[in-house]
């Protein structure tokens, strides 16, 4: 069975299969505390659970501090937008010397020069404005909280991601350390059988035949370790790339695939319950409702640039020739009103597609409505059919199991060849390879089901 899980920007769970990692003989039942998934060589390190690993790849991801910087930009493009409508002060301090054309000034009277100067200009001022009334600009600042809220949105996201990723990681390289257990555990069974089959023909039971079948299910079985040794090696590197752990270490894990279906508490939670959950809980659903508010905030930001805008100024200051030379108080205070008459059609089509943009908004959210529904109608289908397969996985595994024990009964009695313990070791190692997967599916199932919810990152094994 080959399904896919898939973490976009809308966190679609559909599950991810076991196509890449887990194709080798799966392998017998976990029954320790910590797996094993590293390099040669023994590690000190205590075991790590799935939750650890993906609170350390919260604060160290690069792609989840990426996210939290997103939010400090939008936190400070608010403040920006904020100051525009805070009172404005500034201090200038000129010194000139200058020459003027009095003609340029429209003085033409006989006795006047033609150029007065050079002279010196000091002036020393202090600006004072205060915006009074800006519609445009108090929109352009409700459209900018929004966008904080928006940032905040995604960087959750970007965390669910990031963990539903981890816990996937994590899932795939226990999948991987039980493929390679199994492959073992089929190599000293064909060591096994190749030692039987040779005694048998010592004994004139078994002929040269079952000793050449014997060896080369031992050599396939040989392959088979080390394709599996390949494939823990990457599900290992790819989850310490992901939890940004040294990749040259030994890892330990605490998790186990090994849950009974009656133990996979997720199979009590109705359709109504796991959608009202992801319609609290899901990022996406909040970034998108932000975004469509930033998007109606600048709508009607565009449509009131058309309105007149007020404000107040003041300044006052010294002015002289020099510091010390002619000094008067100056000053001067008043109003501005500032009224757009022609923009050329600018503001005409600046409305028109913020109103464009606004209807976008609108049309993403309701598909995104209907995506978190389906992911979360697939993913309590999945989880409600993942639970057959593994009892069906564990039902084929122990009948596997006995159609062996029964052929090699045969094969050391002399009554068959071992043709049939050959076929029966295949069919054991199918069968612990299905229950693997049925096993590894079920935990990607939970893991689509929590993420569906929009609780990836409280995903437990």
């Amino acid at each position: 069975m080959t399904c896919r899980l898939t973490l976009t920007g809308r966190c679609a769970a559909a599950v991810l299969g076991l196509a890449g990692l887990m194709t080798a003989p799966a392998t017998l039942s976990q029954t320790g505390s910590a797996t094993r998934a590293g390099t040669a060589g023994t590690s000190t390190e205590a075991p790590l659970g799935v939750q650890a690993l993906i609170q350390r790849a919260l604060g160290l991801a690069p792609l989840q501090q990426v996210a939290d910087e997103d939010v400090a930009l939008a936190q400070a493009q608010q403040d920006t937008a904020r100051a525009v409508l805070r009172p404005q002060l500034a201090a200038q301090v000129s010194q000139l010397r200058q020459t003027t054309n009095p003609a340029t000034l429209g003085f033409e009277f006989p006795g006047l020069p033609d150029l007065i100067g050079p002279y010196n200009v000091f002036d020393a001022r202090l600006k004072l404005s205060q915006t009074v009334l800006d519609l445009a600009r108090s929109s352009e600042l409700a459209g900018a909280a929004y966008a904080v809220e928006a940032a905040r949105a995604q960087a959750e996201v970007s965390a669910e991601r990031i963990a539903a990723n981890v816990a996937l990681a994590y899932i795939q390289l226990l999948a991987a350390d039980q493929a390679l257990a199994s492959a073992e555990a089929d190599r000293v069974l064909g060591d096994e059988l190749l030692r039987l089959a040779r005694d048998q023909k010592a004994a004139g039971v078994a002929s040269g035949v079952d000793v050449a079948r014997a060896e080369t299910a031992l050599a396939q079985d040989r392959y088979a370790v080390s394709e599996a040794q390949t494939r823990i090696a990457q599900a290992r590197l790819q989850l310490q790339r992901l939890a940004v752990l040294p990749m040259d270490r030994d890892l330990l894990l605490a998790g186990t695939l090994d849950a009974p279906p009656s133990a996979v508490r997720e199979l009590g939670i109705t359709l109504e319950q796991a959608l009202n959950t992801a319609r609290a809980t899901r990022g996406e659903l909040r970034a998108a409702d932000a975004a469509l508010r930033q998007a109606d905030a600048q709508r009607r930001a565009a449509q009131r640039r058309v309105l007149p805008r007020i404000s107040a100024v003041a300044d006052y200051g010294l002015s002289a020739n020099t510091p010390a030379q002619n000094r008067e108080d100056t000053y001067r205070y008043g109003a501005v009103i500032d009224v757009p008459i022609y923009s050329g059609g600018a503001l005409r089509s600046e409305a028109s597609a913020a109103e464009h943009r606004l209807q976008q908004q609108r049309l993403q959210l309701d598909d995104l409505r209907q995506q978190i529904e389906q992911d979360v109608r697939l993913a309590l289908a999945t989880l409600a059919n993942s639970a057959e397969q593994l009892r069906a996985a564990i039902a084929a595994r122990d009948l596997a199991q006995r159609e062996l024990e029964l052929a090699r009964d045969r094969f050391a009695n002399g009554v068959a060849n071992n043709v049939d313990v050959i076929s029966a070791q295949a069919s054991l190692t199918r069968a612990r390879s299905q229950l693997i997967a049925a096993s590894a599916v079920q935990q990607q199932a939970r893991l689509n089901l929590a993420a569906a919810q929009g609780r990836a990152r409280h995903f437990e094994l």
